[in-house]
């Protein structure tokens, strides 16, 4: 309990500290160098800030009000919109020679400029110009990989034309009040700067973020003393909140306890997205309550993933457990040699058939060879003859276990250590609950060889676990639980997405991989729109006692 209202008094200070940090201050006109290629039409995108005119942007790009209003037919109904982008006619002479002089540096024909946006780091940059973060650090004579928003980088320019990113790279948002197309290439013109020509009749706003407003739903029990899971992940969101705010994203969070009852529909439609509640029972609630208006994002229960066949626009944050099988079966055939015997166990009798029928399901699709061990615990002093059997000296068993039952785990394990002691070499290959149980000594894994598909783990090793974890005691005066990394990795993930697309971002999930300090993303959508994430962490319990991660798929 005191921990709890530790944590409590903890929070308060810091979203009161975190209201007053958000205040957003409005940036001067600068001139951009992106161009858009409409109808045979080569125009400047640029982004509309806060405070800026009409005025102020035809002064500076050196255009008419009138040429102004010309290209984009709808601005004077609508006027300038915050974080809007607007076409502005290129001209050869006036307007490259204004973007020349708002530049931070001249372009020599050997480079290209680029101003580093808030979401970029140099790996992003690199990969877009199709160059090496190296090439990069040497032509700005940097001797650190860390970038400042608005930093303006030198692009060491390949061949005669300049590289172009893949659409998927390009974090814009494509959208019309009517009709929207997918379809976007781009293509380099004479001065060697980036185009993106829409190949749609219409005019396409492309579009960024610099805010993203959405609401947490938790059972956090707040009158009596909290509940610790739902607290923890809580705290991992509002950390997430500060590292975001620090890099210059604007966050306004609406938190609402559950048990206080259900949170307003017009509220919680009205925000980008809702991320909770945890259990499925609750989300079906806010499913039904927000019916499809907004993303319902499922943070942590697993089997919150049949809600896709009843409701639209829910988003599995968790990893099912379909992928987690489909990933261990995948595993199996990489690491096999054409020696190795690979044996599937399973519980006789067992009241839950799930683990077995998707493994069997996963192994079949990839054509795999395998013998199965069927028996119940009451048979199992008799197993080690039966596996005998079907065991090789001199190469490699892989068992895997097709059971979440900790009894029959456990037996599992006490025969594969039997037969180790025998001089059998064996890998053993489970479902990521296994982590969970108490009554299995931990060195037994590790002894197995255990290979686990998870959707979840935290590799201690990893700077920016550390840094985290540092951040987290000096703010909470508390180790953070696993929930706590989820809370991090969830909202983060999710704030980002919507900040770089727009409004449809969740049609951009699919697009990249992202992992976090604790959980990967990578998702699926199905055929009603809803997204599943199928990005599974792969976990080794090796013979020396070390648990490490063994590769992300």
């Amino acid at each position: 309990m005191k921990r709890i209202v530790t944590l409590l008094a903890a929070l308060a200070l810091f979203c009161c500290g975190q209201a007053f940090a958000q205040e957003y201050v409005a940036t001067p006109v600068t001139v951009s160098k992106e161009k858009v290629k409409l109808n045979g039409k080569v125009y400047l995108s640029h982004v509309v800030l806060e405070k800026q005119t009409v005025y102020g942007i035809t002064k500076a790009y050196g255009i008419s009000e009138d040429e102004l209003y010309e290209a984009n037919p709808t601005l004077r109904e609508t006027g300038l919109q915050k974080n809007a982008i607007i076409l502005i006619p290129y001209k050869e002479n006036a307007g490259a020679q204004k973007a020349d002089e708002n530049a931070a540096a001249p372009q020599s024909q050997e480079f290209i400029e680029h101003t580093v946006r808030w979401y970029e780091d140099i790996d992003d940059i690199a990969r877009r110009y199709d160059v090496t973060v190296k090439d990069i650090l040497e032509a700005n004579g940097l001797k650190s990989r860390k970038l400042q928003t608005r930093q303006v980088l030198k692009i060491p320019v390949k061949g005669a034309e300049t590289p172009v990113a893949p659409v998927a790279e390009t974090p814009q948002e494509t959208e019309t009040e009517e009709t929207q197309t997918e379809t976007i290439t781009v293509t380099p013109i004479v001065d060697d700067t980036p185009v993106q020509e829409v190949t749609d009749s219409t005019l396409l706003v492309l579009r960024s973020r610099d805010r993203v407003d959405f609401s947490l739903v938790l059972p956090l029990r707040a009158g009596s003393g909290g509940s610790e899971i739902n607290m923890d992940f809580y705290s991992g969101v509002l950390m997430a909140l500060k590292d975001l705010e620090a890099e210059g994203l604007k966050v306004h969070m609406n938190v609402y306890d559950l048990n206080a009852g259900l949170p307003p529909t017009d509220v919680l439609t009205k925000g980008d997205f809702v991320l909770g509640p945890m259990a499925t029972r609750d989300l079906t609630a806010i499913l039904q309550r927000v019916n499809g208006q907004v993303p319902v994002i499922s943070p942590l229960d697993q089997k919150a993933a049949s809600l896709s066949t009843e409701y639209r626009n829910f988003i599995q944050a968790p990893s099912a457990a379909e992928h987690q099988y489909e990933d261990l079966a995948q595993w199996v055939k990489e690491d096999s040699q054409e020696t190795d015997k690979i044996i599937l166990v399973t519980e006789k009798g067992a009241g839950n058939v799930t683990a077995p029928v998707a493994i069997r399901s996963a192994l079949a699709r990839r054509e795999m060879t395998y013998e199965i061990l069927n028996y119940a615990i009451v048979e199992g002093r008799g197993i080690p003859a039966s596996l005998m059997e079907m065991m090789v000296k001199g190469s490699v068993n892989r068992v895997i276990v097709a059971s979440e039952s900790e009894a029959f785990v456990g037996d599992v394990i006490r025969n594969l250590g039997i037969m180790l002691g025998r001089g059998y070499d064996i890998v053993m290959y489970a479902p990521s609950k296994v982590r969970t149980f108490d009554t299995i000594e931990g060195s037994a894994y590790h002894d197995a060889f255990l290979h686990i598909s998870s959707p979840y783990f935290v590799d201690y090793s990893d700077p920016k676990v550390a840094q985290f974890v540092q951040a987290y005691r000096a703010l909470f005066q508390t180790e953070p639980s696993q929930f706590a990394f989820q809370g991090y990795d969830t909202a983060r993930y999710f704030i980002l997405r919507c900040a770089r697309y727009g409004n449809h971002w969740t049609r951009f999930l699919s697009q990249e991989r992202s992992s976090g300090l604790h959980t990967d993303f990578l998702f699926l959508q199905d055929e009603s729109g809803n997204s599943h994430n199928r990005a599974v962490r792969r976990i080794v319990f090796n013979k020396d006692y070390t648990t490490n991660l063994y590769g992300n798929r």
